[in-house]
């Protein structure tokens, strides 16, 4: 038990890692939504204090009556706690994290930021500050000024990844034994904040029993996957590349359902579920991926199924995907919908970035 215990943290470190790296990279899949900062940041009051610790005060001002952010809640939450801790490190023997919300407007496109109005988050500390030239490094990944095992350096670039992919900007100030000031400039928007849904899709159960597809060209993903399904009892056939899936699909065997990896070798999952839909155009199919934007020319319309996942991620998408009406929903290249599929070979790697982990 204890191994197994090992094994599983260590699986949700790497897709954590996953993640961060994918944040950096822009390329994470962010679920963007009108959100009250201020509401945002008093709810998470007391898991600040907490994280922060009793020899830090913590001071606020959370102006009424400000525009929602489009923003992603959790991510931003991540980042938000994450600032808070690197000002706790900041101050060893105490001092104040000011965190504040403001409006501003950009009249101009000055480079970072485009034309338009925004809400600054800023996190402000009374730490020890840096140099210019350690500032300047600041968000480059893996870059720390922590000690050896306290810090992995990816916090502010996935903080800035996250900024960036959201329209906005990371802007660092800083002033050794003065203090840091971390501002994120976020998009507002004047759609109001979505009300919590009334309920979620049901969960598949063992007596929706599904046929499914499985397609991943990684055998230990795709072990996992088959192993997750098969808990949650469906029926499960697995494929480990789109021509061995594509077979299966011509032989008239009947999927209630595929599940396919996007980055193959030989034929991608778009390029599948474009053959696949040729065959059967009402056949559901959720996309596997790490990517949040596909590679241009792909013009795609299809349930995603974001990788790194676990069995719950996993169970929703399929409800969603069954719960939705099918239509041919897919086109490769700007060619008309009902065309040939052009199957370019793929590269030689095996998966993108983020196909590296799935948590069990």
């Amino acid at each position: 038990t204890r191994l197994v215990d090992g094994a599983i943290q260590g699986a949700r470190r790497g897709a954590a890692l996953t993640q961060r790296l994918l944040a950096f990279a822009r390329q994470q899949d962010l679920q963007v939504k009108p959100v009250d900062l201020a509401e945002l940041i008093s709810g998470m009051n007391d898991l600040l204090r907490r994280s922060v610790g009793s020899s830090i005060s913590i001071e606020t001002s959370l102006p009424a009556a400000l525009p929602p952010a489009l923003v992603d809640a959790n991510q931003l939450e991540l980042a938000l706690l994450n600032l808070a801790v690197n000002a706790r490190d900041a101050m060893p023997d105490g001092g104040t994290l000011a965190i504040s919300l403001r409006e501003e407007e950009v009249v101009g496109d000055d480079g970072a930021l485009g034309k338009g109005a925004y809400l600054v988050l800023a996190v402000a500390d009374s730490g020890t500050g840096m140099d210019a030239e350690t500032l300047k490094k600041a968000v480059d990944p893996f870059f720390s000024t922590k000690e050896l095992g306290k810090g992995t350096g990816l916090g502010l670039s996935m903080i800035h990844g996250l900024a960036v992919q959201l329209n906005g900007a990371l802007l660092l100030t800083s002033e050794l034994g003065v203090g840091t000031t971390a501002e994120l400039w976020l998009p507002a928007t004047e759609r109001r904040p979505e009300r919590p849904a009334e309920a979620e899709l049901p969960v598949p159960q063992a007596a929706s029993r599904l046929k499914i597809l499985l397609v991943d060209d990684d055998a230990l993903i795709a072990m996992s996957s088959v192993d997750m399904l098969e808990d949650l009892g469906h029926e499960v056939v697995e494929a480990n590349s789109g021509s061995q899936a594509l077979e299966l699909i011509s032989s008239g065997q009947h999927f209630d359902l595929v599940i396919t990896d996007y980055s193959m070798p030989g034929m991608t999952g778009a390029q599948l579920a474009q053959a696949a839909r040729d065959i059967h155009p009402a056949l559901p199919i959720v996309l596997a991926t790490g990517y949040a934007d596909l590679p241009a020319g792909t013009d795609i319309d299809l349930p995603r199924l974001a990788k790194p996942y676990d069995q719950a991620q996993l169970a929703k998408e399929i409800a969603k995907a069954m719960a939705r009406e099918t239509a041919p929903l897919l086109r490769s290249g700007g060619d008309a919908v009902g065309s040939e599929p052009r199957l370019s070979k793929a590269n030689d790697v095996s998966d993108e970035i983020g196909d590296g982990a799935c948590v069990v």
